[in-house]
C-alpha cells in the first residue's frame, strides 16, 4: 500500500459518512456525487476493507469504517484547524457559503443585509436556496439553515436571531374602505383572508390576547408564499397575516397598513442552524454575526412611511 495518504478519498469518506447520503456529501464538497462514490471506494480499495453498508435506502458504516472515521475525523479536524487559523488570522473570510432559508425571510431580509457583507467579505462567494421545511444542514449538504425551529440533534448549534418574529395582520387602504376596518378578531369572519399555506391546513389564526379562541377566517385566497400573500394583499385582495420582516417594509413604503395590531398575532423565534464543530469557519461566523446585526435593528432600518396626501 502506497504510504502517502489519498487525503482526497478520506475527505469524501468523511462527508459521506458525517451526512450518511453520498449526494449530500456531494454538495457540501462541491464535486459530482460520481467522483464521491469514486474517491471512497478507491479509499476502500487501499485499506483492503469495507467502509459502507451500501443499500438502495441508506448508507450506513461497517464496523470497521466506524473504527477508522472515529481517527481520521479527529485528524481532519487538526488540519482544518490549522488552515483556518492561518486564513483567519490574516482576518479574511474565505470559500462558499451554503445558506437555505424560508422564501420570505430570503426575500425579506437577506435580500436587504447581504449586500454590505458581500462588500465587506468578498473573498466569500454565497449560494441561497429558499426551502419550505425544515432541513439539516449536514443532510442536505448546507454551511447555515434559517429556520423557525430550534436544533433537532446534538450535532447542530441554533443561535437566535433577533426577537422573535410577531406576525401582523395588514391590508390595502382600498380593501378597508370598502369592506370597513375590523375592530376585534371574531370580525374577521366577515372579511376575506389570505392564507399562507395549503387548503388541507386550518382556517385559524391564533392571536396573543385570547390566544384559547382563536378567529375563525374565511378563506379567499391561500399560497404557498409569503411574499406573494403580500402582494395580494398590496392589491387590495383581502386581510393577509405576514410576518414583521415582510409585513413592516410593506407598511413603511404605503402598500398597506397594519390591522388589529392590539391583538398581535403568535410570535415565533427565527433560528441560524449549523453543524456542531470546535471551530466555526469566519466566513459563517461573519454572516450568523452580520444577520443577527441586521435584525437588532429590524424593522428600524427601515425608512418612514411617506405621508398621507390630504384630500
Amino acid at each position: 500500500m502506497n504510504s502517502r495518504p489519498d487525503f482526497a478519498a478520506i475527505e469524501a469518506f468523511v462527508r459521506v459518512a458525517e451526512t450518511g447520503s453520498f449526494r449530500a456529501a456531494a454538495l457540501a464538497l462541491a464535486a459530482p456525487v460520481s467522483t464521491v462514490s469514486v474517491q471512497v471506494s478507491r479509499l476502500e480499495a487501499r485499506l483492503g476493507t469495507r467502509l459502507f453498508e451500501r443499500t438502495t435506502r441508506r448508507v450506513r458504516l461497517t464496523d470497521e469504517g466506524e473504527r477508522y472515521f472515529e481517527q481520521v475525523r479527529a485528524g481532519l479536524d487538526v488540519v482544518s484547524e490549522a488552515e483556518r487559523a492561518v486564513t483567519e488570522r490574516r482576518g479574511e473570510a474565505r470559500g462558499r457559503l451554503r445558506i437555505a432559508a424560508p422564501s420570505g425571510f430570503g426575500e425579506g431580509v437577506l435580500g436587504r443585509m447581504l449586500g454590505s457583507f458581500t462588500r465587506e467579505h468578498p473573498h466569500v462567494d454565497v449560494e441561497i436556496e429558499l426551502a419550505a421545511g425544515q432541513l439539516d444542514p449536514l443532510r442536505d449538504g448546507f454551511d447555515v439553515v434559517i429556520q423557525a425551529e430550534p436544533a433537532a440533534s446534538a450535532s447542530l448549534v441554533a443561535r437566535k436571531l433577533g426577537a422573535p418574529t410577531k406576525y401582523r395582520l395588514v391590508a390595502s387602504r382600498e380593501y378597508l374602505a370598502g369592506r370597513g376596518t375590523p375592530t376585534h378578531p371574531r370580525e374577521l369572519a366577515k372579511h376575506v383572508c389570505l392564507v399562507m399555506g395549503t387548503r388541507r391546513e386550518a382556517t385559524t389564526w391564533r392571536f396573543v390576547r385570547g390566544a384559547s379562541r382563536p378567529a375563525i377566517v374565511h378563506r379567499h385566497a391561500t399560497a404557498n408564499s409569503w411574499p406573494l400573500i403580500r402582494d395580494l394583499a398590496a392589491a387590495g385582495c383581502g386581510i393577509a397575516r405576514l410576518p414583521e420582516y415582510l409585513a413592516a417594509p410593506a407598511i413603511s413604503e404605503g402598500r398597506v397598513v397594519p390591522v388589529l395590531d392590539d391583538y398581535c398575532p403568535a410570535v415565533e423565534q427565527m433560528y441560524a442552524v449549523y453543524a456542531h464543530g470546535r471551530h466555526v469557519p469566519a466566513r459563517l461566523s461573519s454572516f450568523v454575526a452580520a444577520l443577527q446585526r441586521f435584525l437588532a435593528v429590524w424593522p428600524g432600518c427601515l425608512p418612514p412611511p411617506p405621508p398621507r396626501a390630504r384630500t
